[in-house]
């Protein structure tokens, strides 16, 4: 092999290495830009996830709020019943016996 041939080879060589290491960089890059579009997919899948446990949450606790408060405006009622029947049966027993 003569100079020139091995001079043309190593350019050949350094071409042909300066190609693979160009598509590997291309290929990296590549791998790196589905990784983040895949990494904020899964973000934004978490959040939107984690939104509606939280949604559901504060649903449930607001209707578990308002269903004590009905119950306690029930009782509350109920007592005031029960007082206004007692007097006026206690009013009525004593209209009765001093009829």
């Amino acid at each position: 092999m003569s100079g020139i041939d091995a001079v043309k080879k190593i350019v050949e060589t350094e071409a042909q290495a300066r190609r693979i290491v160009d598509e590997a960089a291309a290929r990296a890059q590549k791998i790196i830009s589905e990784t983040r579009e895949q990494a904020e997919r899964i973000k934004q899948e978490a959040v939107s996830s984690a939104q509606g446990r939280r949604e559901g949450i504060l649903r449930e606790a607001k209707e578990k709020a308002e269903a004590e408060e009905t119950e306690q405006t029930l009782d509350t009622y109920r007592k005031l019943s029960d007082e206004r029947k007692a007097a006026a049966v206690t009013k009525a027993v004593a209209l009765i016996l001093n009829a």
